[in-house]
């Protein structure tokens, strides 16, 4: 389609001014077939500045769009695209079961209507209002997988991509796998391993991502349950892509934890007491840290304990 190909070209000048001439004539169409087709793209939610004597100059789409998130990442990646799934996550370990063809994928979508977390927790994932992310990463070693240090490592990516986008906003990571604004809840971030079923080793890694953007779709009376950034635009595409690139830049190395000083400075927990559910049993504590293999450390009754796995249940602020 003559539209979509307009916006390849914008976005091969992205932030740059294009003549509606030299549009027109690498496409080969009149000028006012190009006003047109921009006047199209406007709809869908692409902005693009005019200036007289300069031309036209593409900006973004705050809508979701895989060209758009395509055009930033560094590697190349299959982008799914959805406007509605069951859960991204779900569906990343789906396809790649069916196509154990060793390539990256990003899946995206608009909605979730089973959107879930750690231990099968639900996550509120409303149109318009988020991103909703999976990326399936090809892995086959077990014996270079720490969970902790994976989960920790993709909580200071996610924070630090969201940083760029929200400058003004302090972002505070909860142990192990959440992001918080405000004392409230805006991102959640679920690891998983896939298994090879005939190999019995692993195959990929599934890293989902989910985040409440703004209230823009929330109902009035989930506002006081549920958390989110702010209703200031953003360009999405962005953001996917610079948390999909800032992954990328670290995994390759994570097993050195060289983001836990980091997790560190950004964790809302040090020095509160809290109490923590390692499905065996509860323990209460005060926060003293996070280790080198991104545990937590808590000051028991005097005595310092890791704690390796679990979720924190209660934070005495």
């Amino acid at each position: 389609m003559k539209k979509d190909q307009l916006l390849q070209l914008f976005i091969a000048h992205k932030d740059e001014w294009v003549s509606g001439n030299q549009l027109a004539n690498e496409m080969n169409i009149s000028r006012t077939m190009i006003w047109k087709l921009i006047n199209q793209l406007k709809e869908q939610g692409h902005q693009i500045d005019s200036k007289t004597n300069q031309g036209y100059k593409y900006i973004g789409n705050d809508e979701l769009n895989p060209q758009l998130i395509e055009y930033d990442l560094n590697n190349d990646y299959e982008i799914i695209f959805k406007k509605e799934i069951t859960s991204t996550n779900s569906y990343a370990k789906q396809i790649n079961d069916q196509n154990p063809d060793g390539k990256h994928r990003l899946v995206i979508a608009e909605k979730q209507t089973q959107g879930h977390g750690r231990r099968g927790r639900s996550f509120y994932s409303p149109a318009k209002s988020g991103i909703y992310m999976s990326m399936v990463v090809p892995f086959h070693d077990a014996k270079h997988l720490n969970p902790g240090l994976l989960t920790t490592m993709t909580a200071v990516v996610v924070a630090k991509a969201l940083k760029k986008s929200y400058p003004e906003i302090d972002f505070k990571v909860k142990w192990i796998n959440d992001i918080y604004v405000d004392n409230k809840k805006v991102v959640g971030i679920l690891t998983e391993l896939v298994m090879d079923a005939e190999l019995m080793q692993p195959s990929a890694i599934v890293v989902g991502v989910g985040i409440s953007l703004s209230a823009k779709e929330i109902p009035e009376e989930m506002k006081d349950k549920v958390g989110w950034i702010s209703d200031k635009q953003i360009d999405k595409n962005k953001l996917v892509a610079d948390i999909v690139n800032g992954f990328d830049e670290e995994f390759p190395h994570y097993l050195e934890a060289n983001f836990i000083e980091d997790y560190q400075k950004m964790s809302f927990l040090n020095g509160k007491q809290i109490s923590v559910d390692t499905t065996k049993e509860t323990i209460d504590g005060t926060v003293t840290g996070i280790d080198k293999e991104g545990h937590l450390l808590l000051d028991v009754d005097g005595k310092q304990t890791t704690i390796n796995n679990g979720e924190v249940v209660k934070v005495n602020f």
